[in-house]
């Protein structure tokens, strides 16, 4: 495990921020160096002073100090469903519910249903209640019902968060095929912020990825063509300005895919078909074999139907 000035070394770094520029009457240039290189303590309400002017959340700076970044562990109980990273642990009941309802067990997400209101009403934190809201949500995609009522709650909540961590951003990636154009506009704008500001660290480079794909899909489930456009846009900025180290080449590839499920929708069929086709081989030739089964499965539910709202981004999660 990291020290805790060897993480906020990496935090300060991440941010391109001088020892000089985060000094202050609190806290000088000279303390923060024997700081970060273990030669000195500080006291908690030193650190949150500290963090507040990097804008890094406590939550964020206690994960990244125990490695979460850098060795991510997923509890064995989530290891067939959940996605395989740090950040999916700490949403781990979402992947979970996604898992179940991407492999079509329906019966079992029921059940899992009536453990998470037992949870809740046990403990009725927000955390839970958002858990329950989740698996109704599926439900109700799935049985082709309302699914409005289930993300009100996720919308309220993220609506009086002003700084968001990354449990928000989670929230906001699960609950978005059930939002309205306008809330998933107005709350975009805070995750943007969010990723933005920690672009520099890989697992939010990552999130930031994912947290653009999972738009341009919302927006092609509502044909919202022109939004869709707008955030393939910012796909192709990003994977330009990543390093070396955050640049991945499926990312790219999947931006293929994308131009190609725009194309087929608002222009072309036949040539954005062949788009999504030639994206598709790519995956497969560069031996991307769980991304190519996954998107040639997606590529021909698109193919069969006219209705991409369907086609919930949830079940891309899994």
């Amino acid at each position: 495990m990291a020290t805790y000035g060897t993480t906020f070394r990496r935090l300060r770094v991440g941010k391109n921020m001088t020892l000089k520029e985060l000094a202050d009457e609190q806290v000088s240039i000279g303390f923060l160096s024997k700081f970060e290189t273990d030669q000195s303590k500080i006291s908690v309400g030193r650190l949150m002073h500290l963090l507040d002017k990097m804008h890094v959340t406590a939550d964020e700076y206690f994960f990244a100090q125990h490695d979460g970044y850098d060795n991510p562990q997923i509890p064995e109980r989530w290891s067939e469903m959940s996605v395989s990273n740090a950040v999916g642990e700490l949403g781990s009941s979402f992947y979970y519910a996604a898992g179940l309802a991407n492999r079509g067990r329906w019966e079992e997400l029921v059940q899992w249903r009536k453990k998470l209101i037992a949870d809740a009403k046990l403990t009725p934190t927000m955390s839970h209640w958002l858990d329950v809201d989740f698996v109704q949500l599926l439900l109700a995609q799935h049985r082709q019902e309302d699914v409005h009522p289930f993300v009100q709650r996720a919308i309220t909540y993220l609506k009086q968060i002003d700084e968001w961590s990354i449990y928000e951003l989670i929230v906001f990636n699960v609950f978005l095929s059930g939002m309205a154009v306008t809330d998933v506009q107005q709350l975009a704008q805070a995750a943007k912020r969010k990723l933005t500001s920690q672009s520099q660290l890989s697992e939010m480079a990552r999130m930031h990825r994912g947290f653009l794909f999972t738009n341009f899909s919302y927006f092609m489930n509502v044909a919202h063509f022109d939004l869709a456009e707008r955030m393939l846009e910012q796909m192709r900025d990003l994977h330009h300005q990543q390093t070396q180290q955050q640049m991945t080449g499926d990312f790219g590839m999947l931006i293929l895919w994308c131009q190609g499920w725009l194309t087929y929708r608002n222009d072309d069929k036949q040539r954005g078909q062949a788009e999504m086709k030639d994206a598709l081989t790519v995956m497969r030739l560069c031996e991307e074999t769980s991304l190519w089964q996954l998107y040639s499965a997606f590529s021909d539910q698109i193919w069969q139907t006219d209705d991409d709202h369907l086609l919930h981004h949830s079940r891309l999660m899994a």
